[in-house]
């Protein structure tokens, strides 16, 4: 199980820095109008498998250079707010609206930081995106694909999206059955219990590299 919530992270940090031949393509030209959402997918995998084989080098020498890429590959297509709010689950009814932005931009920054390196472990030989099975549903739309591993290894790796005003954006992901989000929502959960929200917040953002409000002036 470690090593799919692993994979399933790695995927979701660098949404896919894997894939076939590398060729430019727009990410926001793929979530215009008419887009569907594996295009999306498909066309933000290129992308990052772009800015990867191009800076291999940097990355594996300079963790700020290769979260800053992650982060402006993801950001656009991630919805940060909808996992944020999905991974506190019940909590998000009690939170107010600033603790409930405040913990989805902490866990985000906390977890590209904690799993971006492993984006460059992993060697795929083949990502296979699928077109969407049945009607496209804004509200929840699911994108398979299958990554092939130079060992032979097959892992499938769902994107769960939903249609925004800013187009379609992911806010889970699922590796072989192992759901980011169904994941943290549990380990979160007992962590909010036992701790508080504002002290996992805090935690999370020290994690993140984010000041305390305190720290910036902003409180």
């Amino acid at each position: 199980m470690t090593r799919l919530l692993t994979f399933s992270l790695a995927a979701l940090a660098s949404l896919a820095l894997w894939g076939g031949p590398a060729r430019a393509a727009d990410t926001a030209d793929a979530n215009a109008s008419g887009s569907d959402p594996a295009a999306v997918i498909e066309a933000t995998a290129r992308r990052a498998l772009d800015v990867l084989e191009e800076r291999r080098e940097e990355f594996s020498e300079d963790a700020d250079a290769l979260f800053t890429a992650i982060d402006e590959i993801l950001l656009p297509v991630f919805d940060v707010q909808r996992s944020g709010d999905l991974v506190l689950g019940r909590h998000a009814r009690s939170a107010s609206a600033d603790q409930r932005r405040r913990f989805a931009q902490a866990l985000y920054r906390a977890l590209v930081r904690q799993y971006a390196d492993n984006a460059l472990d992993f060697s795929p030989d083949q990502l296979v995106i699928r077109p969407v099975r049945g009607e496209v549903d804004p509200r929840r739309t699911r994108v398979d694909s299958e990554v092939r591993l130079s060992d032979g290894t097959r892992v499938a790796i769902a994107y769960m999206l939903r249609e925004t005003e800013e187009g379609w954006k992911v806010f889970d992901v699922v590796a072989e059955g192992i759901s980011y989000v169904r994941n943290f929502r549990e380990q979160y959960d007992a962590e909010i219990r036992r701790r508080g929200l504002d002290d996992v917040i805090a935690s999370l953002e020290r994690q993140g590299g984010i000041a305390a409000p305190d720290e910036d002036g902003a409180g």
